[in-house]
């Protein structure tokens, strides 16, 4: 297709395939049940893998991993990671197709930690890999939140473990899952905030469709505002009519920073300044929501060249399968921005 030629068409292309896969899902290959040995850490690793599962509130349970350190006394400090708004897997993989599969970044997250003597809980969402629970995209954000609950209430029952220094590392979605749950909880000593947004989800995708026909010649401002305004006003038709997932109802509604104001704890905020889905001016709006409440202890770090996933990418973009094409050559998270992390983490656990 020649963008030149014909850009009010790859305008309502990119405008459409943003909004439906946000609401009306995509058909993304089922992610299965892998047995322990696909979390077991490498031969040689200064911790070990245990297989759990977890109990909710609400009957049903949640596997995941724990690794616990081997070079280290108890009691451990403990981390949980909150995975995005996709249905993922502990590793934070939410497609069983390559090179997709190929980036597990939850997995060198929890070894970057566990090497520095700190335990760390990651589990498959409600209803994916070896968890029960049903649809998760009938689940709301303060209902997937009650499943990480769930887990700290699971860490606070192990004997090894410090009930007292616990920390909770969320990306996307997890991001602001974070904040509800430290906002409410003071045994949460430690915040990880990783691409997380500081507007509903009404602004978050207005602003995705705004940046990305931004970058099609050809078409006036005022092309651009009439089909944005079309986009949105089917989103409000959408909900109205009920044709939408529970999920997708509350994304579009939740507003971060009213939580994020009664978040007391020492927080790290990451965020790639490549970033397509969520603005990375967000990154510091957050910081002054905490700051502006009292909280003294607010770091923001802007990595330069880092896309959403927090990959390294000079351009971020997530139309044209350009996130499959990364992954076929960077499907890691880099040396640097992990040090970050568990220096950052280290030090207030």
């Amino acid at each position: 297709m020649d963008l030149k030629e014909t850009p009010r068409e790859i305008i309502r292309f990119i405008a459409s395939f943003l909004l439906l896969a946000v609401f009306l899902g995509c058909a993304d290959e089922r992610i299965p049940c892998h047995p322990p040995s696909h979390y077991a850490p490498e031969p040689g690793a200064p911790y070990l893998a245990e297989e759990v599962q977890i109990t909710t509130n609400q009957g049903y349970l949640l596997a995941g991993t724990l690794t616990i350190p081997l070079n280290e006394s108890p009691p451990f400090p403990a981390v949980i990671l909150i995975t995005g708004s996709h249905a993922s897997n502990r590793d934070l993989v939410a497609e069983n197709e390559y090179p997709i599969n190929q980036y597990r970044p939850f997995r060198q997250i929890a070894d970057a930690l566990s090497r520095r003597g700190i335990v760390v809980l990651r589990m498959d969402d409600r209803g994916y890999g070896c968890s029960a629970g049903g649809d998760i995209n009938e689940a709301t954000i303060p209902e997937r939140a009650d499943d990480i609950k769930a887990g700290l209430d699971y860490l606070k029952d192990r004997r090894e473990i410090d009930g007292n220094r616990l920390g909770l590392l969320g990306i996307s979605e997890g991001a602001n899952i974070g904040p509800m749950i430290a906002a409410a909880d003071p045994t949460i000593r430690a915040l990880v905030i990783m691409a997380g947004s500081a507007a509903n989800g009404r602004e978050i995708l207005e602003w995705q469709v705004r940046h990305d026909t931004a970058l099609i010649e050809g078409v006036t401002d005022e092309e651009r505002d009439r089909i944005l305004t079309q986009r949105m006003m089917d989103v409000e038709e959408w909900i109205a009519e009920g044709k939408t997932e529970r999920w997708r109802k509350s994304f579009v509604e939740y507003d971060p920073l009213p939580t994020a104001r009664n978040v007391l704890c020492p927080v790290l905020i990451i965020h790639g300044d490549r970033d397509a889905n969520v603005p990375v001016e967000h990154a510091h709006l957050l910081a002054e929501a905490m700051r502006a409440s009292g909280n003294a202890d607010v770091t923001v770090r802007i990595l330069p060249n880092h896309n959403h996933l927090l990959l390294k990418d000079t351009d971020g973009r997530f139309t044209d399968k350009r996130y499959v094409k990364l992954l076929h050559n960077i499907n890691r998270l880099s040396d640097d921005f992990l040090k970050i992390v568990a220096d950052w983490i280290s030090s207030h656990l």
